[in-house]
């Protein structure tokens, strides 16, 4: 029995060579094994050592000093109260992650200081960050969008014990997209870090729009849209525009509006809906002003196209939204008030009267088609250009008379919905008379221009001038971004008026520079459009042909909207500060252009945002 062991013990120590190279199991028998038979060669065995085991103690050595190194790694996380992240070395090629707790995959551009943060201070959905965020939001936007009732949504913040859980989550993700890249709040990341956190809060709250529909999903859209217009993405923005309205159709807005409700589950002379009533006054309210700005939106950022747009028609006795002093009220305040008193006039609803009531006879009269070499279609063309214009004017008395006594009600001068209505009210006049004010090339010869219309364009342009003249910086930068193509279209009929008819540029073109540069200092959108008209100004002398800019630009037959694309296109292949060579105008004096604002600098701690990239004061 012993010797058959040793036998084993010995065989289980050789291997043939043969079945070890073949990686085949060998039965090891001797003097040839099975393998080795049936290949008729000869079998031969090596003896292989046995590896050497670890040594006595080993095991509990390497115990101790793994002991030893996690009792250093606590003392020295004890120490640093800031640990740096630790941040996987994919993270800068990996997409963005949908998780609103996560730091930001993509951290290209990390500051030292950025770096030194809690994964507390890296999320913009905190309560604490929420917190600053609203606060911001209702300071400086909510003026010119006012679709949210602070005191609610403010005590949701107070109160939910989950955020997530609440209805209103993807309204404060789409208000923070919007204020996070301009908020103090977020000063402990860059900036291309917190642009990288909006666009991904974006994603979030559109997929959960189309996800799931709610008046909140709308609001927050709505929100978006301010984003993606104040960056210049036109397309972008007519997209949420246009999923906007279609949400609104399905939650049944117009019908509230139009119809007063009278058509929610009940038998009347229209078609009824299966809509629920509103639970409140205030979701009457939100519901009312939602639908508002949808239409807002859709009818103030369209003006001058000449396109095939579907533009609701006016509602002339819808519901219009309640006075901004009842909305400021919390809820039990406003139940005192029936849903009659609702209709009380307020800067919004005079803002809204004139986009959605007499802009729509704007939109009908430029989307007509006409034979501009044709005398008979031109002056009947002019004729029925000088109605709208009349219902303006009309209109534009009525305002002024309203708007005094607003101001004089409230005690204070600044109202934004007011600057809005009166600048869109000149943009307006813009778009009817700039196609026949200044015929182009080959028609000019045989009609000549139409002073009138070069009048009132005029007239309009300095209108706009003397209403930004009364404002202040601080509220110029927290303007609505739909005020930039009222200053860019009154910038350019005057530069392409001086430039045809050769005569000055007017020196209020200076004021109109300087607004587009404040406005830059939030909307990217102002900023290329500054780069622009410095440019136009720098190449006042020269032939159209030999400026840089796109030829349609000096052409009036082109709106604004006509050539945003082929202006975003020359912008982004501009190189940096390429717009102020050759300056000539007094306008745009160099030292006035390199550090526009040295208040607006010293009070952020010496960072300008251009184009997405800081420009640091040395």
């Amino acid at each position: 029995m012993s010797e058959a062991l040793t036998e084993s013990r010995r065989l289980s120590k050789t291997v043939c060579i043969l079945c070890r190279q073949r990686k085949i199991r060998c039965n090891r028998k001797l003097p040839k094994c099975e393998s080795c038979t049936r290949a008729e060669v000869d079998c031969q065995y090596i003896r292989v050592k046995n590896k050497p085991g670890l040594r006595a103690g080993y095991v509990s050595e390497l115990e101790e000093r793994l002991a030893k190194v996690e009792k250093e790694i606590q003392l020295l996380k004890a120490d640093r109260t800031a640990p740096p992240i630790d941040i996987p070395s994919e993270a800068a090629s990996s997409p963005p992650s949908h998780s609103p707790r996560g730091a930001p995959h993509s951290l290209s551009n990390v500051s030292p200081h950025s770096m030194r943060c809690s994964s507390f201070d890296l999320d913009p959905l905190s309560v604490a960050n929420l917190k600053e965020l609203c606060a911001a939001w209702f300071d400086r936007y909510h003026a010119w969008f006012p679709i949210l009732h602070q005191p609610s949504l403010l005590e949701v913040l107070d109160t939910a014990p989950i955020l997530e859980s609440t209805i209103y989550y993807s309204v404060f993700k789409a208000i923070a997209a919007v204020t996070m890249t301009h908020s103090h709040q977020m000063d402990i990341l860059t900036y291309e870090q917190r642009r990288q956190w909006s666009e991904d809060l974006r994603r979030q709250v559109l997929i959960e729009a189309i996800d799931q529909l709610s008046l909140q999903s709308l609001q927050a859209v709505l929100i978006l849209s301010i984003k993606d217009y104040g960056a210049g993405c036109l397309s972008e923005f007519w997209n949420l525009i246009a999923l906007a309205k279609r949400m609104g159709t399905q939650l049944g807005l117009r019908d509230l509006v139009a119809n007063h409700c009278e058509n929610y589950n009940q038998v009347s002379k229209i078609p009824p809906r299966m809509l629920p009533l509103p639970i409140s006054l205030v979701n009457k309210e939100e519901k009312i002003r939602a639908y508002w700005m949808t239409e807002i939106l859709d009818g103030s950022s369209t003006i001058g196209a000449a396109w095939n747009l579907n533009i609701s028609t006016p509602e002339t006795s819808g519901l219009l939204p309640c006075s901004d002093t009842v909305w400021a009220f919390p809820e039990a305040v406003i139940s005192v008030w029936s849903f009659g008193d609702f209709e009380i006039a307020s800067a919004y609803s005079l803002y809204v009267m004139l986009v959605t009531n007499e802009l729509f006879h704007v939109h009908r009269f430029l989307q007509q088609s006409f034979d501009i070499q044709s005398t008979t279609q031109r002056v009947q063309w002019q004729n029925e250009g000088k109605a709208v214009d009349e219902r303006l004017i009309t209109w534009r008395s009525k305002f002024g008379t309203a708007s005094i006594r607003m101001s004089a009600e409230s005690g204070t001068s600044y109202d934004p919905n007011i600057i809005m209505t009166r600048c869109t009210l000149d943009l307006a006049i813009l778009s009817l008379y700039q196609r026949l004010a200044l015929p182009p090339s080959g028609v000019e010869e045989v009609q000549g221009p139409w002073y009138h219309a070069i009048q009132r364009c005029l007239d309009a342009c300095d209108s706009i001038t003397n209403t930004l003249r009364g404002m202040h910086d601080s509220d110029l930068e927290n303007i609505n971004p739909l005020l930039i193509p009222s200053i860019f279209v009154a910038s350019r009929f005057f530069l392409v008026h001086a430039k045809i008819l050769n005569v000055e540029i007017p020196r209020n073109l200076d004021l109109l520079v300087y607004c587009l540069k404040t406005c830059g200092l939030r909307w990217a959108l102002a900023r290329r459009l500054e780069k622009v008209i410095r440019t136009a100004t720098a190449d006042h002398k020269l032939p159209s042909s030999m400026s840089s800019l796109p030829v349609q630009f000096y052409d009036l037959q082109y709106s604004y909207l006509d050539i945003d694309e082929a202006l975003r296109t020359w912008a982004e292949g501009l190189k940096p500060w390429m717009h102020l060579a050759g300056l000539e105008h007094p306008a745009l004096q160099q030292n006035s252009i390199l550090l526009p604002n040295m208040g607006f600098l010293a009070a952020t701690g010496g960072e300008l945002i251009v184009d997405s990239v800081p420009i640091t004061e040395n």
